[in-house]
C-alpha cells in the first residue's frame, strides 16, 4: 500500500497541467491545421508542432470540473476503470504498462486525441498495438462531462489502476491537531 505522502504527490501530479503549459509557450503552432495532420492516438514527441497547437486551445480537466479536485479525480479514475474494462472486453493486457498519457477531450466529453509515452519501467509492449487499443477506446468512450470548450489532462498512469477511497480513514492517524 502506498504511503499517504506518495499518494498526495501522485494526486498532485494529476492536476499540475495548466493552460499556460510549457509545450505551448513561444510558438506559432496554433496556426497549423490539426485534424489533417495528427492521428487520434500518437506518441508524445511525434507531431510536436501540432501537439503544441492543441495545447494552446485547451483548458484543463480541473477547469472543466469547476476546480473541484474530487470531481476531476473521480471522472479521470472512472475513465481509467472503463479503459481497463474495455481492455478486458477485447482481451488486451494492460497490466504492467506505465506511461505518461495526455488526454484531449471535445466539449461533449468525447476523446479528441490521446498522446502517450511509455516509461522506462513499463512492461515491454508493442507501441503500434497500444496505439490501436487506445484508438479503439477513444472511438467508443465518452467522458460523462460537458464543458464550453476543449479540455485536456496529462498524467502518469500505471496499470492496473488503483482507485483511492474518497475519504481516507484517519482513525489510526498519528497526526495531532495543534493545541497552541
Amino acid at each position: 500500500m502506498m504511503h499517504l505522502s506518495l499518494v498526495a504527490v501522485l494526486f498532485g501530479l494529476f492536476f499540475c497541467t495548466s493552460n499556460s503549459s510549457l509545450y505551448a509557450q513561444g510558438t506559432n503552432a496554433a496556426k497549423l491545421p490539426l485534424k489533417q495532420e495528427i492521428p487520434t492516438v500518437f506518441l508524445l514527441g511525434e507531431h510536436d508542432s501540432h501537439y503544441e497547437a492543441m495545447m494552446a486551445e485547451q483548458t484543463t480537466l480541473l477547469d472543466a470540473c469547476n476546480d473541484d479536485m474530487g470531481l476531476a479525480y473521480g471522472k479521470l479514475m472512472g475513465m481509467m476503470k472503463e479503459m481497463e474494462a474495455y481492455a478486458d472486453l477485447i482481451d488486451f493486457d494492460l497490466k504492467g504498462i506505465n506511461a505518461w498519457i495526455h488526454f484531449f477531450w471535445n466539449p461533449d466529453g468525447s476523446i479528441d486525441h490521446i498522446g502517450f509515452y511509455l516509461k522506462p519501467n513499463s512492461r515491454n509492449v508493442n507501441t503500434e498495438l497500444l496505439k490501436n487499443f487506445l484508438s479503439g477506446f477513444a472511438k467508443q468512450y465518452k467522458l460523462p462531462l460537458k464543458y464550453s470548450k476543449k479540455f485536456s489532462h496529462y498524467a502518469s498512469f500505471s496499470f492496473p489502476i488503483v482507485k483511492l477511497a474518497a475519504k481516507p480513514d484517519s482513525s489510526k492517524s498519528t497526526a495531532r491537531a495543534n493545541t497552541h
